[in-house]
């Protein structure tokens, strides 16, 4: 199946999920990601969830972070949506978030973060294939975004549903995660 197909299957499946579903399914992600991630990061690049969209809950991810790695310095994407580009933002927890022009709550001050001082990012997704290519919600932020990164960058992935053979339409510009976590797996590529 093409990118569009499945983003219009997935932005489906994930609106008719219960609010019972999604907050045993973000249980269930936060251990699977407690059993994998060794904590071994500097420099965490996280996204702000969009409950309207019914996006995984990485507050909770980014909590347990919190609390493995005090030390640890969190950015996360302003978008400029004239260019398609990003910029990471260091936050603490006294930085103001606000909401972009797409509903994403960005951060409104804090410092620039070089992209390869970034040692893991979580990606977001609407769907993913077994050879670790994913299905955004179409503007390429994060596929250019991570071509700036260094090569070594943890690209993690979160997903309700498990992951489909394959993505017809993958071109060069496509960055794979390294890992994906369902509720149920983990898939590793």
């Amino acid at each position: 199946m093409t990118k569009k197909e499945l983003r219009k299957i997935y932005k489906e499946k994930r609106s008719v999920l219960s609010p019972l579903e999604l907050n045993r399914f973000d249980d269930l992600l936060l251990i699977q990601f407690q059993q994998v991630f060794t904590g071994d990061a500097s420099v965490f690049l996280s996204y702000q969830p969009i409950p309207e969209k019914q996006e995984i809950n990485t507050h909770l991810m980014m909590d347990y972070l919190a609390f493995r790695i005090p030390e640890l310095r969190l950015a996360y994407p302003v978008i400029d949506p004239f260019t398609n580009t990003f910029k990471a933002i260091e936050t603490t927890e006294d930085t103001t978030f606000k909401l972009s022009h797409y509903g994403i709550p960005e951060p409104i001050d804090g410092q620039l973060i070089d992209p390869r001082e970034i040692d893991a990012a979580f990606i977001p997704l609407l769907a993913f294939d077994t050879n670790g290519y994913r299905v955004g919600y179409g503007k390429g932020y994060y596929d250019r975004f991570l071509q700036l990164c260094r090569p070594d960058l943890l690209k993690i992935g979160f997903s309700f549903f498990d992951a489909v053979p394959s993505i017809d339409d993958i071109n060069e510009y496509d960055v794979p995660l390294n890992i994906c976590i369902t509720p149920n797996q983990l898939y590793e590529f």
